[in-house]
């Protein structure tokens, strides 16, 4: 499915505007506001990212929420409802290992909320990924056969026109070695389907709690952090790092070119 949203006034030297989207991932919203993860409040902490997005990243013409939204306690969602469903933007949603797909469409059913799918932003195409799958609160991930063949047809639709692929778990290894041992059973299938499509400009995904940007060819591939607590880069085991909250913005250029940044919260307690 596929949806279009009104055109904000950030512009490019061309006639259409330049698209923003803001990435917020793993916000691990747990059951009572007061609740911490690894010592941090979750709801507090996505609550301060938000607000700082509010402040210096709008107008933005769509959220995405890239998985792990709570952890494993249903109850979240209603929290998580509350701090972004009335923000006037669309918001994109992708399952996380830690999520309950059904219960998440259940509360997260209706706009301004899309979970999965596809979503026009101008002549951008936003492909939302599900790599949930049963049993995968471990960590690991899987797109599996139907999900591949559904981006693969897609792209195909969509091109010559720029696309943005999303999803939970890392599409590539990030010399994380913990990590790394919980990411997509088929990131090779992945990587392969993107191969095919000159069209994909970036993959963005969450799941690592720590920030990634590079380049493979002309793709540009990019991790955000988590919204409460960060894991160290490039560490042997997963430890957990000294960094604030933290959050993506993603902005979507009509030459079919991007610009990104990593914002994060120095200073927040």
């Amino acid at each position: 499915m596929c949806r279009s949203t009104a055109r904000s006034s950030r512009s490019t030297t061309n006639i259409e505007p330049t698209l923003r989207l803001i990435q917020f991932s793993d916000t691990h919203l747990l059951a009572r506001p007061q609740d911490a993860l690894r010592g941090v409040r979750t709801l507090q902490s996505l609550q301060a990212c938000v607000g700082r997005a509010r402040d210096w990243h709008f107008p933005a013409d769509a959220l995405l929420l890239s998985g792990d939204l709570v952890q494993d306690e249903p109850a979240g969602y209603a929290a998580l409802r509350a701090v972004v469903g009335a923000l006037g933007v669309p918001v994109l949603v992708i399952p996380g290992n830690h999520d309950l797909p059904d219960r998440l469409q259940q509360t997260l059913a209706g706009p301004p909320f899309q979970v999965g799918g596809s979503f026009q932003l101008g002549r951008w195409l936003v492909v939302l990924l599900s790599s949930w799958y049963a049993g995968s609160a471990g960590g690991e991930g899987q797109l599996g056969g139907d999900e591949l063949a559904r981006l693969d047809a897609l792209l195909r639709q969509h091109a010559p026109h720029p696309a943005f692929v999303c999803l939970h778990h890392p599409a590539i290894a990030m010399d994380s070695a913990g990590i790394d041992a919980l990411g997509l059973t088929d990131g090779d299938a992945l990587l392969h389907v993107l191969n095919r499509h000159d069209c994909v400009r970036g993959v963005a995904w969450g799941h690592a709690h720590q920030a990634l940007d590079l380049y493979r060819g002309a793709q540009r591939f990019m991790c955000a952090p988590s919204t409460c607590v960060q894991f160290r880069p490039r560490a042997p085991r997963i430890e957990v790092d000294a960094r604030p909250p933290g959050y993506r913005v993603i902005d979507l250029h009509a030459d079919g070119s991007l610009a990104s940044e990593v914002v994060w919260l120095e200073g927040y307690a």
